[in-house]
């Protein structure tokens, strides 16, 4: 589930998908386990992402989800809001007060998110929110095609190492598991056209025979500098 925030979004704006999308569908959905991929660019102090979130945001959210397992992720602004984001986290899942973790700048006078930023974010709660209600009502055929392959093309952008990567992927389209995918890509960095042919996890017998067989027929040609194999469930990535 993607929730598209507008840049500035502060503690406010998070908290409120927490509380209005992300629980309820926790709720509904019942998984075994939450993993909070807890990455720290939302920091106001980040500098190169634009959003305005703070340790004191970051350890009430972990409150909030109740995570089995919190996993480190990115975050680029190391003095000013690492040490003080990881210590909430600690502290929150913990069960324990973090109501004195304060970051060296940006305290009780930090600018809050503006009224119309927090009507932005309320339309944008109830827009996801609304769908995920009313998702078996979703016509995918209309949506996917009726084809074997639904296709789809990204522009990703890697903010740290200046790289534009451009994929076309097809996804196949199967009843009995995920499907498996094929994706062509190349990007700015070496510009050759590579492609990468990836199983889900627990793949059916038919998806796991015709992706390996796709697989086979790419290595066997010259026109591209890399064939990836990936299969999650065993480990496995082979590369040519």
């Amino acid at each position: 589930m993607n929730i598209p925030l507008p840049p500035g979004t502060g503690d406010e704006g998070m908290l409120m998908v927490m509380e209005r999308v992300v629980l309820p569908i926790l709720k509904d959905w019942k998984p075994d386990y939450v993993i909070n991929a807890a990455g720290q660019d939302n920091h106001f102090s980040d500098p190169i992402t634009n959003m305005s979130f703070s340790a004191q945001g970051y350890a009430k959210l972990t409150e909030l989800l109740r995570p089995d397992l919190v996993v480190l992720e990115g975050g680029y602004s190391i003095e000013s809001a690492l040490p003080y984001i990881n210590v909430g986290l600690l502290l929150a899942l913990a069960g324990l007060d973090y109501s004195k973790v304060q970051e060296p700048s940006g305290g009780p006078d930090r600018e809050s998110q503006s009224k119309s930023m927090t009507e932005q974010v309320a339309r944008v709660c109830a827009e996801v929110i609304d769908l995920w209600n009313h998702r078996s009502e979703v016509d995918l055929e209309e949506i996917f095609g009726t084809t074997s392959f639904f296709q789809r093309k990204r522009q990703i952008y890697y903010d740290t190492d200046n790289i534009h990567e451009s994929q076309h992927e097809y996804i196949r389209l199967c009843s009995d598991c995920p499907g498996w995918r094929l994706i062509y890509t190349h990007s700015t960095k070496t510009r050759d056209l590579a492609a990468a042919v990836l199983l889900p996890w627990q793949p059916c017998q038919a998806c796991r025979v015709e992706a390996r067989e796709q697989h086979e027929k790419l290595i066997t040609g010259d026109e591209l500098s890399q064939v990836i194999w990936q299969e999650p469930f065993s480990n496995l990535r082979q590369s040519r």
